[in-house]
């Protein structure tokens, strides 16, 4: 009987190693995809929308319900069964699993399990303790988050947000290196005479403060996965202690039979959130993940889901104990410091010298013309939508062909840190790519189609004279106008003796692709820069009659003499 009762749930525990396992390589394999070579499908069936928090943002972004799809399911199944998404579908929870696994290895391989290495992780690894609730902790993070997402600081609840916490770790072990190690191997086999692996195109560095950061994160969850299993999930993860406060509610719930349990501990020793007390013969549903690791242990089976109602008493009593009202309060101005920063943007001005076109951001970048602004990426809608909305999971990054997309450090001030910004010196926005509104979970970045990105205007390319090098040089150049997509720099008579043209740009046309600022030879400060706009704009296509400078016809002086013989061979 007791193999019976085991059967159902070993049949669980083996789907959620599928079903985790499954959307963990879906969504690495776009940081792992070096030459974009993904199927459409894959974006039409994005999984990073699979996602509980980019889901609710995602929602809230586009106001409709079927954008938070993934996070109404989450809700529904919590209800029914209690945490099941930490263990089936945050690829952050599995990260933290394997790093575990990583880090007990030694002690069950046959060739280590002996040594010093595997006495080592035996005694340190292999075997989990019953730890108490950090009520506190958790109720404190989850409201912090709460606040983050209602007054739009979207990059901040980035760091503590599992799915975003995922993405910064795998720009650094998936992507960098992937494209670092393609890029070395290509070289290597090229010195060879062998040219069968292609190079990856473009810039694909990222600032090396960014690069640390991801290090930390991943170093920091390794080591306190390997130690104490998910602490971060009944700790630090907004996810976790707003879903597990939803479980108090579930209707089916992993319980410990106290009359058929003997105490053996065995349970305990596997539970990756600590939540058996084995002595006391208790379970903390609300910190259970539901990996059901623990009913293959126990002997008796003991461990089994039940339909149990909870009193309307008891669910105070439960609620009461989580977190003091008055600890609560005296955190709470601490509290308000770290949740209501103010977003310091750079002022919208500069010298007599540059001008600021109207509707320009007020973000400006350091070691460029004062004149320049950053721009936000085609999708976004606006500044607002963009900066409110983004997480900084970088998935984007890692989707952009042109690799002009990199997270930013105080680029967006930070408030903004690791969310992505365009940076033109890496490359431009290919004019009809459009895969980074495709993948981005949060509606950050909202679909938009191939065609309506041919108008979609983000920003407003502005020339300025005295740094062209056609007048400082007198030599010719028309580089930004052979390389406008759209047909928006016309090159206008400077000097007609020496054949000397300057690019005037047509600010209705130009969608501010970033092509002309990237091709301008012009160093330190660009004769050409984007000014991005804070809300898109749509363009318009270039026609003849738009023109600034016809050249006139040339006539000869005199007309060629007629030849007496038409055909004189």
């Amino acid at each position: 009987m007791g193999e019976l009762k085991k059967s159902p749930y070993k049949l669980a525990r083996i789907l959620r190693i599928c079903v985790s396992l499954f959307i963990f390589l879906a969504i690495s394999a776009q940081f792992l995809d070096v030459y974009h070579k993904l199927p459409s499908a894959y974006y039409d069936f994005n999984p990073a929308r699979t996602q509980f928090i980019p889901s609710l943002l995602n929602m809230i972004a586009t106001g409709a319900v079927l954008s938070g799809a993934s996070f109404i399911s989450i809700i529904i199944i919590t209800l029914l069964f209690g945490r099941a998404y930490c263990s089936f579908i945050c690829p952050f929870g599995t990260l933290m699993d394997v790093c575990a696994k990583i880090a007990k290895y030694p002690s069950i391989n046959r060739f280590t399990k002996n040594s010093k290495l595997g006495k080592f992780c035996k005694d340190k690894f292999a075997k989990r303790k019953y730890s108490k609730p950090r009520n506190f902790l958790r109720t404190t993070f989850t409201i912090l988050a709460a606040i983050l997402i209602l007054f739009g600081f979207s990059a901040l609840l980035g760091i503590i947000e599992p799915y975003s916490l995922f993405g910064k770790v795998m720009i650094v072990a998936g992507h960098s290196l992937s494209n670092e190690s393609v890029d070395l191997i290509s070289a290597t086999l090229a010195n060879a005479g062998i040219y069968s692996v292609h190079p990856i195109n473009g810039d694909i560095s990222i600032s090396l403060i960014a690069f640390g950061f991801s290090l930390f994160i991943l170093f920091t969850i390794s080591i306190a996965s390997a130690l104490r299993g998910r602490i971060y999930c009944n700790t630090l993860c907004p996810a976790g202690g707003f879903l597990g406060a939803l479980s108090k509610f579930a209707i089916f719930k992993l319980r410990l039979n106290k009359d058929t349990c003997i105490s053996c501990g065995k349970c305990a020793n596997v539970c990756k959130a600590q939540c058996i007390d084995s002595k006391n013969k208790t379970l903390d549903f609300t910190r259970c993940v539901l990996c059901f690791d623990c009913v293959d242990q126990c002997p008796k089976s003991s461990l089994e889901i039940k339909v149990e109602k909870q009193s309307k008493e008891k669910i105070i009593l439960e609620n009461n104990n989580s977190i003091k009202r008055r600890d609560f309060i005296k955190t709470s101005p601490a509290l308000a410091t770290l949740m209501f920063p103010r977003r310091r943007r750079n002022r919208n001005q500069c010298s007599k010298d540059f001008e600021i076109i109207e509707g320009a951001t007020e973000f400006g970048l350091k070691g460029h013309r004062e004149d320049k602004r950053l721009t936000f990426p085609p999708g976004a809608k606006s500044g607002d939508n963009f900066l409110t909305k983004c997480t900084g999971c970088q998935i984007c990054i890692a989707t952009c062909p042109s690799h002009i997309l990199k997270p930013s450090i105080t680029e967006w001030t930070l408030a903004g840190f690791m969310q992505p910004f365009m940076d033109f010196d890496a490359g431009f926005c290919v004019h009809a790519c459009n895969q980074c509104s495709l993948i981005c979970p949060t509606g950050a970045i909202q679909p938009i189609t191939k065609e309506k990105k041919l108008t979609e205007k983000i920003g407003t390319a502005v020339f300025l004279k005295r740094f062209c090098v056609v007048h400082t040089d007198e030599t010719d150049c028309a580089a930004c106008a052979e390389h406008c997509p759209v047909s928006a720099i016309e090159m206008i008579p400077h000097n007609l003796e020496k054949h000397l043209y300057l690019p005037y740009v047509h600010e209705e046309v130009c969608i501010g692709c970033g092509a002309c600022e990237h091709i301008c030879p012009v160093t330190p400060s660009k004769a050409i820069v984007v000014q991005g706009l804070n809300i898109h704009q749509q363009s318009k296509v270039f026609e003849q009659s738009m023109r600034k400078y016809i050249p006139q016809e040339t006539k000869p002086a005199t007309a060629p003499k007629p030849l007496d013989n038409p055909f004189p061979f």
